[in-house]
């Protein structure tokens, strides 16, 4: 007997993406309709989406039906006559705004964003080309709704219970006929900061999926590139004035390895003018590959760095006095900017390599304790690791792996 498969194995593709409506959505501004069952919506959620440059307004769900569908209409259309905008609903506001577009029934609207629904519309159920649709799934099953036919006549609609699959835990794409996303391990309301259930790492991942849908959805080309590339010329040359312009206030940077960096402008200010600054005449970074994340908000950067050790560098090596050592390291960068300014980056290297190249670890210092377990050298590498990368790994790999070369 076949396997019987579940609605949420059908075949999945975005039926939201057409360039020929892509064209059509263009706005002066860019808006969006809040909207939830509370009569008054968390303020900082809110306010995450003002910082992204959005123009919103709130309409609570009160009793519902078709007097809630047409008051968030009259928010958008209130917007202006020209103004395309977009719905970002929350729970059972959420089921209402998904199950009433899935005919075209308004054409200023160009992106739904619903987030943990208690019912969405049928696996099969395809949304109006002029609509992007993304929904955010938590919880342990969800209400599907379905439309039983027998000999062609359509019966009454049924709501059926199916479970939720947690997935690996990174927020998995369901097999949907509209883009849909589910959390490992997370409630209805973890996007909602006044909520108890809410979770920072899931609503982080969510929200920018969001900004994506929507962004695309009313054209909005982001200039995030420009603005990194400036910052990194800024802070390089010593114009920590004009770099400050461009980072939020309560901006943070920190160095993995290190635990360097700051928080606040003000930290910000004083670690690039006395602590990042003077780089050594030597100091060269190479760009090996960038990606900026779909959301337009992202950058990640893989960098090799060369130096010679000439000099003290607080941020790299604190503490240590020059050794005049030259030194090869990859860096990565993890650079997040929040209405095109810097909101944080995180930068992480390997420290085990750089401390072998100055002369600061060898591998052969084992400690007494596993040399009496047969280790003979420590796992580390020095330059190699930063070469092998910068070859694209020309270089001989998993020599350290004893168990490598066994036939």
């Amino acid at each position: 007997m076949a396997e019987k498969k579940s609605a949420f194995d059908t075949p999945w593709f975005n039926s939201q993406s057409k360039d020929f409506f892509d064209m059509l959505n263009k706005t002066k501004n860019y808006n969006l309709v809040l909207t939830a069952e509370t009569e008054d919506f968390d303020e900082e959620t809110a306010q995450q989406w003002r910082d992204e440059g959005f123009r919103t307004v709130y309409v609570p769900l009160l009793d519902g039906g078709n007097q809630f569908i047409t008051r968030v209409h009259n928010e958008g259309d209130a917007f202006g006559a020209s103004e395309y905008y977009g719905i970002v609903a929350y729970g059972d506001a959420a089921s209402l705004i998904l199950q009433a577009h899935t005919k075209p029934n308004h054409p200023k609207l160009a992106a739904i964003v619903a987030y943990y629904p208690s019912t969405i519309p049928s696996s099969k159920t395809q949304y109006p080309a002029g609509v992007r649709v993304l929904v955010h799934l938590a919880g342990k099953e969800v209400g599907m709704l379905h439309h039983p036919e027998v000999l062609g006549i359509q019966g009454k609609v049924k709501t059926v219970k199916k479970p939720l699959d947690p997935g690996a835990g990174y927020g998995e794409c369901v097999q949907l006929g509209y883009k849909a996303y589910t959390y490992a391990g997370i409630e209805p309301g973890f996007a909602e900061r006044d909520l108890e259930e809410y979770d920072a790492v899931a609503e982080d991942v969510a929200f920018g999926r969001s900004l994506e849908l929507v962004r695309r959805a009313l054209r909005w080309e982001t200039e995030v590139e420009q603005t990194r590339d400036a910052l990194v010329d800024q802070t390089a040359s010593g114009a920590t004035d004009k770099a400050m312009k461009a980072i939020r206030p309560f901006a943070h940077i920190l160095h993995g390895p290190t635990l360097t960096g700051g928080v606040g402008t003000k930290d910000l200010s004083r670690f690039y003018t006395s602590f990042f600054q003077p780089l050594p005449p030597t100091f060269r970074a190479r760009l090996l590959s960038r990606t900026i994340g779909t959301d337009g908000s992202r950058i990640v950067d893989e960098l090799y760095i060369t130096f010679t050790h000439s000099q003290p560098i607080a941020w790299i090596l604190p503490g240590i006095p020059a050794t005049n050592k030259k030194v090869e390291v990859i860096m990565v960068s993890i650079v997040k900017f929040v209405g095109g300014r810097l909101e944080s980056e995180h930068v992480y290297w390997d420290q085990a390599s750089v401390l072998v190249q100055v002369g600061l670890l060898d591998a052969e210092m084992v400690p007494q304790s596993f040399k009496k377990k047969g280790v003979e050298e420590l796992p580390i590498w020095g330059v190699e690791s930063a070469k092998g990368v910068k070859r694209g790994g020309g270089v001989d790999v998993n020599v350290l792996i004893e168990e490598w070369d066994e036939k």
